[in-house]
């Protein structure tokens, strides 16, 4: 495997492979140019992309260029830095010479230094204030998603309620098909609602939802211009508001129609429904328009078609309530009058039994009434065996349980013991790891430091050999040097030296022999007699070589 492996590396980096490879890419990159050019004739997105991604492209092209000059530059100082530094260490140049150069050269690259840092410098400071902008989108992009969220929590909730209100509508279905007796008005909403694709009449539960929000505000719209009935008659006298003038009389044909004022909904008459179903197509006005551009997903017909099916919904809906108050006060009325009759009955039979039970004989009564004993006693004995049975029963039930309850624990325990044995295996073989490990690591860092020490000592090795070097090229040219000096003539050296003055002063060769002027001064002084220190007198002293804690005592 390592020399297929090779073998293939070798293949890949060949420069005919490298060059066919370079070749490839270059292809497909042309081709798909190619062809989002083509695509971006028909798809803005595509456009857009392609014309970002050639900026992006020439951006880079320049900015290559640009860094590729100034590292150039500076790569070419460097090497005619280092070519001078290393002429000038071998002698071929004298350095008194070139010390300037050298100097504007490391000032030349110093500046291409700083003029670099500068730069990235600004790119830094320009992307940290892109960064800034972008954290700021991206919060109001998270402030938006979440006000989407809570629109969708809404939705979801009128979801619910929908479902809520299928839910009961095929429980009284299912009930419906139990119990016949049930209204028609029911199944009539039930067949309704399984032709017209359910409570949303075929929508989607979001596009339904917008719809109910809209009609909803233009009914209260059209409420608040009923209070003032001039603007009315103006806006309806108005030519130009034809498709408002039909809204507003469908409006009026079904406020007068309302059945359930409490829910707020408005249902037709079966005279405007009749009217209004061949028309759908001509009567559609600016409503219908303007819900469709909200939905987005409906054409104007559409939407006047939902706005009748919503209309016959709420009719048939309103009809099912009703018809259901109907049948469940009917059914209380019918309960109550059942209650009666057997309160009726009960009363009837007690009066029957009453003389039946006058007619029984003494005897009777008593062998009833032993009769009874024996029957609770044997009711009584039974009750005790039951509830014997079933307390041995609980009994049994509870040790079976326990035991369950051991022999899981003895698994549990048996597994625990298992697990802490692995996991202090693991523990050992990772100390031991990591003990091979830093021993590893301090013979590695022993190494580096001797490989550091000894590279420092060979340092200080040449520079000591170098110094010493030095000084005896110093030594021998001073001797050149002296030799030379000393092969010049003497006179030509006389010659050389300047005139002086020679001054001649004659010694007091008895001056050696006198006494200064300090011993004279101390000679002619009086003597005085000196006391020789013969030491302190014991009574001076009386705590003398006692110790401190005796002195008193």
């Amino acid at each position: 495997m390592v020399e297929t492996g090779r073998k293939i590396h070798f293949q890949t980096d060949s420069p005919s492979d490298l060059r066919q490879l370079d070749y490839q890419s270059k292809k497909l990159y042309k081709d798909s140019i190619q062809l989002l050019s083509k695509l971006s004739l028909h798809h803005k997105d595509i456009k857009s992309i392609l014309e970002y991604s050639q900026d992006l492209k020439s951006t880079l092209l320049t900015d290559g260029k640009k860094y590729y000059n100034k590292l150039f530059k500076f790569r070419t100082l460097v090497e005619s830095f280092s070519l001078k530094k290393s002429q000038i260490a071998n002698k071929q140049i004298n350095h008194g010479n070139f010390v300037k150069e050298l100097q504007d050269l490391l000032k030349s690259i110093e500046d291409i230094l700083t003029e670099y840092k500068t730069e990235e410098r600004m790119i830094a400071e320009a992307l940290l204030q892109q960064e800034v902008e972008l954290w700021q989108d991206c919060l109001n992009m998270e402030h938006r998603i979440s006000f989407w969220e809570n629109d969708s929590k809404i939705s979801d909730r009128m979801n619910s309620k929908l479902q809520n209100r299928e839910q009961s509508t095929n429980l009284l279905t299912h009930f419906s098909s139990a119990n016949k007796t049930l209204p028609n008005e029911i199944n009539e909403f039930q067949n309704f609602l399984d032709n017209h694709g359910g409570r949303t009449g075929g929508w989607t539960e979001d596009e339904h939802f917008k719809f109910l929000k809209h009609y909803k505000i233009q009914k209260f719209k059209y409420r608040n211009e009923l209070k003032n009935p001039e603007k009315l008659i103006n806006d309806l006298q108005n030519p130009e508001n034809e498709d408002l003038n039909n809204h507003h009389y469908q409006e009026i044909e079904l406020n007068t129609s309302t059945r359930d004022n409490d829910d707020q909904q408005t249902v037709e008459d079966e005279s405007a429904d009749k009217t209004n179903e061949g028309i759908v197509n001509s009567n559609i006005h600016a409503f219908h328009h303007e819900l469709a551009n909200i939905i987005m997903t409906k054409t104007p017909e559409q939407v006047a078609e939902h706005v009748k099916w919503w209309k016959e919904f709420q009719r048939l809906e309103n009809a099912k309530r009703n018809a259901i108050k109907k049948w469940s006060e009917n059914r209380r009325l019918n309960m109550q009058n059942k209650k009666q009759s057997e309160e009726k009955n009960d009363d009837h039979n007690d009066t029957i039994r009453t003389p039946i039970k006058q007619h029984l004989s003494i005897s009777q009564l008593e062998a009833r009434k032993a009769e009874l004993e024996l029957w609770r006693n044997q009711r009584e004995k039974m009750k005790k065996q039951a509830e014997l049975l079933k307390k041995q029963a609980e009994i049994q039930s509870k040790q079976t349980e326990l035991e369950l309850k051991r022999k899981r624990q003895a698994k549990i325990q048996h597994k625990i013991s298992l697990y802490k044995q692995e996991k202090m295996a693991e523990k050992l073989t990772a100390l031991h790891q990591l003990k091979i490990q830093t021993k590893m690591e301090q013979q590695i860092r022993q190494q580096k430091i001797n490989d550091a020490a000894k590279k420092r000592f060979m340092n200080d090795l040449h520079h000591f050999t170098y110094l010493l070097i030095i000084t005896q090229l110093n030594q021998l040219s001073s001797r050149k040097k002296a030799k030379q000096q000393a092969e010049i003539p003497r006179q030509e050296l006389l010659e050389q030296i300047p005139i002086k003055t020679n001054i001649q002063v004659t010694r007091d060769p008895q001056r050696l022999c006198q006494l200064t002027k300090g011993w004279e001064i101390r000679l002619t002084q009086p003597k005085e007699q000196t006391i020789i220190n013969q030491g302190l007198d014991l009574s001076v002293n009386t705590g003398r070589m006692i110790p401190q804690w005796r002195r008193n005592l």
